[in-house]
């Protein structure tokens, strides 16, 4: 379903505010902040060769980002994250073992070998769903990274650099064969960003640049543990970020939830109001048109509710109900603009989107000889705030509530007070 504004003015502050709010409200903020600072704290780190007396600190604190990302990817079944806190405990454990030598003197073979294999599995890993850690898929991925080591070791033993396949081998432990693998690995997370668009996949960018700066950055032991730790560090906050947004974000219509309006309540103090928003009708008008128009009017409403002038914040309650929460103002100040609200949701006609409609816009788009089917909706809103006989946020909660169901059976599409 798309919709065409009768009042011009009044529905591009809508999408004008709704814009401002997605792009404040943009997923992953912290995420992005940390894959770009976390990488470089650990460049800077390594620069100023800190004394070897920091390692064991490095080593512990690595350690423990690893235990705690794992713990939480498998609790909260994200199978991505699990994979990869194990690939970079391996590769640390790699470079604190067999490897020390390698990355304290120089490019070997070993070492080079996991600066292709890091990367490469860093960005199979990103291409792969979420699911639950303990499934059979996961395991036997988990189990490919792990022998993937030994399996290097023994084909390095055959001594097949010494044949025709020298040359191979050769090129293979050039600082320019890792770099390749780790633009390819960047890549693959670029496209599953733009496909996927997720906290995972930016907080993924960061995690390959620690891990190249890691292998390249020829700074010692120290330094690779360091960045390898920020590296732990970028997907775990990743992975609380998108844990938040899941608990305190809808889905559909990108409002805070049910969840961030009851912490909401507990805070509010003085002079506010909190109005109740349902739609009229909405099950009639779901089972005429189908969920998917459904889910487009839940949509405009949304945006609708983002636009609402005063010091106020939206969200959605619960089904066809949303709030609105006015902080610092009184009921009086309220009214103006949830009558505004209300007169531009019941202004607004909509075309019904046939089900046939492609969801993306076709290069060629065929014009339709059919007019689309036009619909229209209405809200009623109920509006309380605190006085000397209900001086809690939740009674002035209820006190909304009732006010609205007043709205409702006085006719739908007004607005009540009290």
């Amino acid at each position: 379903m798309c919709s065409s504004a009768q009042t011009r003015p009044r529905n591009s502050a809508i999408l004008k505010q709704g814009l401002e709010v997605r792009l404040k409200n943009l997923p992953g903020r912290i995420t992005i902040a940390t894959a770009v600072s976390l990488p470089a704290a650990g460049w800077i780190t390594g620069l100023t060769e800190l004394p070897s007396a920091y390692l064991p600190f490095a080593e512990r604190a690595t350690e423990f980002l690893a235990i705690f990302s794992i713990i939480l990817a498998w609790r909260f079944r994200r199978s991505r994250i699990f994979l990869a806190a194990m690939t970079l405990a391996l590769a640390n454990q790699l470079i604190r073992g067999p490897l020390t030598v390698e990355i304290s003197t120089g490019f070997g073979p070993g070492l080079a070998a996991l600066a292709i294999l890091l990367p490469l599995n860093l960005g199979l890993i990103g291409l792969f769903r979420d699911r639950s850690v303990v499934k059979v898929s996961t395991l036997i991925c988990l189990a490919a990274i792990f022998i993937q080591p030994a399996l290097v070791s023994w084909v390095l033993s055959l001594g097949l650099s010494e044949n025709r396949f020298g040359r191979w081998f050769d090129l293979a432990q050039t600082p320019q064969a890792s770099l390749l693998a780790f633009l390819i690995a960047t890549v693959f997370t670029l496209v599953a960003l733009t496909l996927r668009r997720g906290v995972f996949e930016i907080g993924m960018l960061g995690v390959l640049t620690c891990c190249a700066l890691a292998m390249h950055g020829d700074r010692g032991l120290l330094s690779a543990t360091l960045l390898l730790a920020a590296a732990q560090l970028v997907l775990l906050l990743g992975l609380v970020e998108d844990s938040h947004k899941l608990a305190f974000l809808d889905e559909l219509t990108e409002l805070p939830a049910r969840r961030a309006f009851n912490e909401a309540l507990r805070s509010l103090t003085g002079t506010y109001a909190i109005a109740m928003v349902d739609i009229d009708h909405f099950k009639r008008f779901n089972d005429r048109y189908g969920h998917q128009a459904g889910d487009q009017a839940l949509r405009m409403v949304a945006d609708s509710l983002r636009a609402t002038g005063g010091r106020t914040k939206a969200y959605r309650y619960g089904g066809e109900e949303f709030a609105l929460i006015f902080s610092g103002q009184s009921v009086a100040s309220a009214r103006p603009h949830l009558e505004d609200l209300r007169r531009a949701i019941a202004d607004r006609k909509f075309s019904i989107r046939s089900p046939e409609r492609p969801q993306k816009k076709p290069d060629r788009p065929k014009k339709s000889k059919k007019t689309p089917p036009q619909a229209k909706l209405t809200v009623s809103i109920g509006v309380a705030g605190p006085t000397a006989d209900r001086s809690e946020s939740g009674e002035v909660l209820r006190a909304a509530d009732r006010s609205l169901y007043r709205a409702k059976r006085s006719g739908r599409n007004r607005l009540v007070g009290s």
